[in-house]
């Protein structure tokens, strides 16, 4: 049985997951971890990752490489998304994770991330074959994926990740009425366009994956500490996220920070992220949201171990 690791190198969020089995499964969790290091801080005004964010970074995919030696890992399979991708210094953090951690990066394209995003959702979400949307929050970029099931109909890659929508338009908490308005009127405007380069079907079901949605569900079902289990395949009516959004809107940072299942390090992300999840709700008239515990870190050990067909890619094409 081999043992292998995956580490999601995001914009706000770095996760690892190591798995035990090979080629034909099936497989057995060992580990699982994240850090909050907000590596795309800035990226919309400096068009670089900080020194600071690197430094946050490093330390923890030094912790991350610790629980894969102590483990037995023979791979660690690492790959990096939007903050990475489109950072003027990207080649110089490749180069200093691999001359200080021994590991190498794989930077990986907006399209190649939405297609391993679904093959992690479906790894233990049935697939009935269903007219589907399933969008990704990144901190610096979110993912639409329109599928029958597992089958790609179109992608559409944007720039609607939680960090530069804060950055851009929240300044205070409580939130101020105004700053909502912008937010919501930029998000309704950006996800029609969405919608219309999408175009091939309306979705019957809606899945969220990556930490907004995640922590939506751990504050409506008030599951602290986190359990996994209890948030993958949670069901949100669009009614119990809208108010959710309005505890939390007119809350101090501290105030949501008392919140026991609200993760610390998104008590400011999570009025934008709540937002999009809205908003992408009303503009698919998806009544309801499913959350999906799994995502990208579990398709990049799937496509690691055999387990993605490389065929498989979008019917049509899609526009960042």
């Amino acid at each position: 049985m081999n043992r292998v690791a995956s580490i999601d190198i995001g914009s706000n969020t770095l996760r690892l997951l190591v798995l035990e089995g090979d080629a034909g499964g099936p497989f057995r969790e060992l580990a699982a971890d994240r850090a909050i290091t907000r590596l795309g801080e800035g990226m919309d005004t400096q068009k670089r990752l900080l020194d600071s964010r690197i430094q946050l970074t490093l330390e923890a995919l030094g912790r991350f490489k610790e629980t894969c030696r102590a483990l037995g890992a023979g791979a660690i399979h690492a790959v990096a998304t939007s903050a990475v991708r489109e950072a003027a210094n990207r080649e110089e953090f490749v180069t200093r994770v691999r001359d200080r951690l021994g590991i190498e990066v794989e930077v990986i394209p907006w399209e190649e991330e939405a297609r391993l995003t679904l093959e992690g959702v479906f790894w233990k979400l049935p697939d009935h074959g269903q007219k589907t949307l399933t969008f990704d929050i990144g901190g610096g970029s979110t993912e639409f994926i329109l599928s029958r099931g597992k089958n790609i109909a179109a992608t559409a890659g944007t720039s609607l990740g939680v960090v530069r929508l804060t950055e851009k338009f929240i300044s205070r908490h409580p939130v101020p009425d105004a700053e909502h308005r912008n937010l919501s009127s930029h998000l309704a405007a950006e996800l029609k366009i969405v919608k219309n380069q999408l175009g091939a079907f309306n979705p019957d079901l809606l899945i969220g994956t990556a930490g907004t949605v995640t922590t939506l569900a751990a504050l409506d079902g008030d599951i602290f500490p986190y359990d996994p289990a209890k948030i993958h395949g949670y069901v949100l009516p669009f009614n119990r996220v809208q108010a959710i959004m309005e505890r939390l809107k007119s809350k101090t940072l501290e105030e949501r920070l008392a919140l026991r299942a609200l993760e610390r390090g998104r008590e400011d992300l999570i009025i934008a992220g709540t937002a999009l999840v809205l908003t992408t709700m009303e503009t698919f008239a998806c009544p309801s949201l499913t959350v999906s515990e799994y995502s990208l870190r579990e398709g990049i050990l799937l496509k690691a171990l055999g387990q993605v067909d490389p065929e498989r890619a979008p019917e049509r094409p899609s526009g960042e």
